[in-house]
């Protein structure tokens, strides 16, 4: 019995997973779109009877950090209008330093993990946070 009680909990708990993968993913990338794709992907790439649900976190991280950036910040994105306004500031970041800062601040990654996601060097990977976070304390 209690392991048909539990099942809805541990139901909710990946669901609770793959939305905060999904919003990682989607502030990594830019794109909802390329969010749902990287998550999509990471999904089929997993096997829950051998791998814990955190490496499904990792694998969407991963296929996010892969995915083309487009190089232009400022276009409109309706695809982020369910997001709270500090996290819209985020999308407005320059691809490169709202990477590195969704992955060094707001997912908690070492800069070293960072830097060998995004293919840079760890010492950019500090640079980069830290002008995001300039960037979104003066609002710019």
């Amino acid at each position: 019995m209690d392991d048909i009680a539990a099942t809805p909990q541990a139901g909710q708990g990946i669901v609770h997973l793959i939305e905060r993968a999904l919003l990682a993913a989607h502030l990594l990338t830019g794109s909802l779109q390329q969010a749902e794709e990287a998550t999509l992907e990471a999904i089929d790439s997993w096997n829950p009877s051998d791998e814990p649900e955190e490496a499904l976190f990792q694998n969407v991280l991963d296929a996010a950090a892969r995915e083309q950036v487009d190089p232009n910040p400022n276009k409109p994105d309706s695809s982020g209008s369910y997001l709270p306004n500090e996290l819209k500031a985020v999308l407005r970041l320059a691809p490169q330093l709202r990477r590195c800062f969704v992955l060094r601040i707001l997912v908690g990654l070492p800069t070293e993990v960072c830097a060998r996601l995004l293919c840079l060097h760890s010492d950019l990977v500090d640079r980069y946070t830290c002008d995001a976070l300039r960037c979104l304390a003066l609002g710019t």
